[in-house]
Order: structure tokens, then C-alpha cells, then sequence
């Protein structure tokens, strides 16, 4: 399962990128729903979501993209398209949610080229218009980055394509002041800091779904800093057999708090070569933030379109904070 989170996916032209069809897009193996994870109650929220989304706007859009895409496949379109309803989710949950896929994001503009059905549905779903957020790379937003994809592993199943989409997961650690935020444990500050308190407000579901993922949150970062190894936490031996992408975010984690610096060689060489999960590009680093840089689903490794553009011996920044302004939509 693991073969599928991490890795780079190659950057294309514009009209070619969405239409680059591969095998791992199949709308069969796609989860039920938005494939929530058990425990978080957002059933309702997802059927909102879904009536908010009328049959013949998404069949205007599907037509618009593959006019635009001839080459997207069906299945291509569908497992992208419920990504981009999974992100319309995370941008109730979370107080900034940039868009981190080139790929998603074109599907996401050809979406708003429908102005009065996209501002129907953001009023009927979200009591307001849903702002585009513009593409960032990870390098970036790095500690942006990682809190999504944490965020993202404690909400949702994992489904095959999600890596290809989303441009792997768990390449950057946390960033130091969100470590801190999250050890201290204040539950307003995070609150205020991190989640949308306007929509937890207006969704009883949302507040709860919050406050679950605030408790799991500070558990976690307490149990990897005063752990020594990351078998020490119990998170391989309670987690990994149920949820693996669980239980990548808090190897995440521990490794952000142990050692930043070296955080894409300690991720690496938990997850090596000749595991089960996959081969792992060794051949990348960066010197000092720490961004993770994986090999692609095809084995191959490089700096487009992935979550850390750098090369072997160069060097990113990991200062953006999770609280930070940057990048809200």
C-alpha cells in the first residue's frame, strides 16, 4: 500500500497534464462516498456536499473538461474529480487549505468557468463562494503541506489514485511552531490557528470533527517527542495494520520533532528499497528543510510536480508556519 504515497509525478503542458491517462486511474476502486475514515461523522456534510452538485452541472463540467482534455479517460476524470470534493471538505475543516495539485486545480478552474452554478453550489454548501486558491508547490508552503496531508490521512480512506493526484504524501516535516502549538495543547489557540471556526460554527459535524482531530493531533506529538525510536510509539504494532496511511503521518510527525534535518533520509530508510511497499528514490535530499523527495509511481524520481522540488544536495525552506497567512482560499 505504502508504494503509493510517496513520489513525484511528472509536470506536462497544460493540456496535456490532465489527459496523461495511466492504469492506476480506476474509477472502480474508488471508496464509497468520500471514503471516510470510521469515527469521523461527516456523513451529512458529504451529502450536502453531493446536493449541493447538481447531476447536470457535474455533466456539463465532465463534457467542458473532456473537450478541453480529449485524452482523459473516463476513470481518469472521476478519481480526480473526487479529490477535488474531498479538498472542497478539508476547506470546511481546515482554516487555509491551499491546493497543492496542478491537476486537480485545472479541473477545479474549468469548474469555475460555471459562474453562476459554482456560486449556487458554494452558497448551498459552504454559506458562501468557495475562493480559488491558486496552485502552490509544496516547497513552498512546506509545513502547509505537511499538516494537509495529516489532516487529509485522519479523515479519509486511502484510495490508489489519491498519490498520483495529489503528488505523493509525507515528502515535508511540521513545521517547529506548529509542533509547539500542538505540545502546548491550548485548544483555542489551535482551534483559531488552524481550523475553520466560522464553518465548525455553522456544522455541528465540522466543530466535532475538529475537536477529534485537535485530541489526536496533541496525543501525537506528544507520543513522538518523548519517544527514542519510531517503533517506541506503538503506532506500527496499533496502526499500521488498519490504516497505513495513519500511521505514515505519525511516523511524520515523530520524525519532524526528532530530527527535522534528516527527515527524508530517516522517512527513506523506514520505508527501503526492498519492502514490500515499493522501491524509494535515496538519491534525492534537502540539505536543511527536510522536504522528502520520493520516487514516482513508475520508479523514476525528479523535481516536477512533486512535493519538494529540490535536487540532490540543494536546500528548501521549512519555515512556513501552519498558522501562517499564506496561501488561504
Amino acid at each position: 500500500m505504502f508504494r503509493f504515497l510517496f513520489g513525484k509525478s511528472p509536470k506536462l503542458p497544460k493540456r496535456s497534464r490532465l489527459g496523461k491517462s495511466k492504469p492506476f486511474y480506476r474509477a472502480s476502486e474508488l471508496p464509497e462516498g468520500l471514503g471516510l475514515l470510521e469515527g469521523i461523522r461527516l456523513e451529512r456534510i458529504v451529502a450536502k456536499l453531493e446536493s449541493s452538485l447538481p447531476a447536470d452541472y457535474v455533466e456539463r463540467l465532465h463534457y467542458r473538461v473532456k473537450v478541453e482534455y480529449p485524452s482523459m479517460t473516463d476513470d481518469e476524470f472521476a478519481c480526480k474529480w473526487f479529490e477535488l470534493k474531498r479538498y472542497f471538505l478539508m476547506n470546511l475543516i481546515l482554516k487555509r487549505s491551499p491546493m497543492f495539485s496542478s491537476e486537480i486545480d485545472d479541473i477545479w478552474h474549468e469548474m469555475l468557468m460555471f459562474t453562476r452554478e459554482y456560486q449556487r453550489f458554494g452558497e448551498q454548501f459552504a454559506g458562501g463562494v468557495i475562493h480559488h486558491a491558486p496552485e502552490r508547490e509544496p516547497k513552498q508552503l512546506p509545513g502547509e503541506r505537511a499538516w494537509f496531508d495529516w489532516v487529509y490521512a485522519h479523515l479519509f480512506e486511502f484510495a490508489p489514485s489519491s498519490k498520483r493526484c495529489w503528488n505523493g504524501f509525507f515528502r515535508n516535516p511540521l513545521d517547529s511552531e506548529c509542533i509547539e502549538m500542538l505540545r502546548e495543547g491550548k485548544v483555542d489557540a489551535i482551534s483559531a490557528s488552524l481550523f475553520n471556526m466560522e464553518q465548525a460554527r455553522r456544522y455541528p459535524e465540522v466543530a466535532e470533527t475538529i475537536r477529534l482531530l485537535i485530541e489526536q493531533a496533541v496525543r501525537d506529538v506528544r507520543k513522538a517527542a518523548k519517544s527514542r525510536r519510531l517503533k517506541d510509539t506503538e503506532w506500527d504494532a496499533s496502526i499500521a495494520n488498519s490504516n497505513s496511511m495513519v500511521y505514515l503521518a505519525g511516523a511524520m510527525m515523530f520524525f519532524s520533532i526528532q530530527n527535522p534535518q534528516s527527515y527524508s533520509s530517516d522517512m527513506n530508510a523506514n520505508f527501503p528499497e526492498n519492502s514490500p511497499e515499493g522501491p524509494r528514490d535515496k538519491h534525492s535530499s534537502c540539505s536543511s528543510s527536510g522536504c522528502g523527495s520520493f520516487g514516482g509511481s513508475d520508479g523514476s524520481s525528479g523535481d516536477q510536480g512533486g512535493g519538494s522540488s529540490c535536487s540532490s544536495g540543494s536546500s528548501c525552506s521549512s519555515s512556513s508556519s501552519c498558522g501562517s497567512s499564506c496561501g488561504s482560499s
